[in-house]
């Protein structure tokens, strides 16, 4: 989506906005993200663009176990 094009049906009518629908929180605390929509088939991705928020979270899924590594 980042790119413009929409992974599911390849339209380039993706939009995308910083802050756009609700909070995004890591620690008790706002972390910077962006929105991407495809207005054609309504996928929607959100990106964290907080680097160190980023970084927090494989400590977080090693110590509390909250976030599970995908495979």
């Amino acid at each position: 989506m980042k790119n413009g094009t929409c992974p599911k049906c390849k339209s380039s009518n993706v939009y995308f906005k910083p802050y756009a629908l609700d909070k995004v929180t890591l620690d008790g605390k706002g972390v910077d993200y962006t929105d991407y929509v495809c207005t054609e088939r309504g996928y929607f991705e959100t990106y964290i663009t907080d680097k160190d928020a980023l970084s927090k979270i494989p400590v977080r899924a090693e110590k509390i176990g909250d976030w599970k590594k995908a495979k």
